[in-house]
């Protein structure tokens, strides 16, 4: 199934407004190992530049907290298979965000989510009643 034209102007319309290009030149040898490392990272090149770029910005920020820079650098991340990776670049390409914010936004909202599934007593991850604690 293709995309409507609709859809297609929306998109359109929401990079006009919202994104802004940059052109980027480097050395072919230089976009090789880029590409190279973005693969092995299980990365597009758009996301890698893209997650490159808010590392070092949220590094380089003198109010950033340490930890938030320790695990920006990779520590102590949480382990997703390369299809989890790819969907959420992906979706975070799409959006116009880096990985780590559209991550976070997603984990934000699945705890919303979660929360309001308990208090309807249904366990979020089986779907299935939650047992009543006498």
């Amino acid at each position: 199934m293709g995309i409507t034209p609709g859809r297609k102007e929306y998109i359109y319309q929401y990079a006009k407004e919202k994104l802004k290009r940059i052109p980027l030149d480097v050395p072919k040898t230089t976009y090789e190992d880029i590409k190279a490392h973005a693969t092995s990272m299980g990365e597009s090149v758009n996301g890698f530049i893209k997650r490159a770029i808010s590392e070092t910005i949220a590094r380089d920020a003198p109010e950033s907290p340490p930890e938030a820079a320790s695990a920006s650098a990779g520590s102590g991340g949480i382990p997703a298979s390369p299809e989890t990776l790819e969907a959420a670049q992906g979706a975070a390409e799409r959006t116009g965000e880096a990985v780590a914010d559209f991550v976070r936004r997603a984990v934000e909202t699945q705890v919303k989510r979660d929360k309001s599934a308990i208090a309807l007593g249904i366990n979020p991850a089986t779907g299935e009643k939650l047992k009543k604690e006498a």
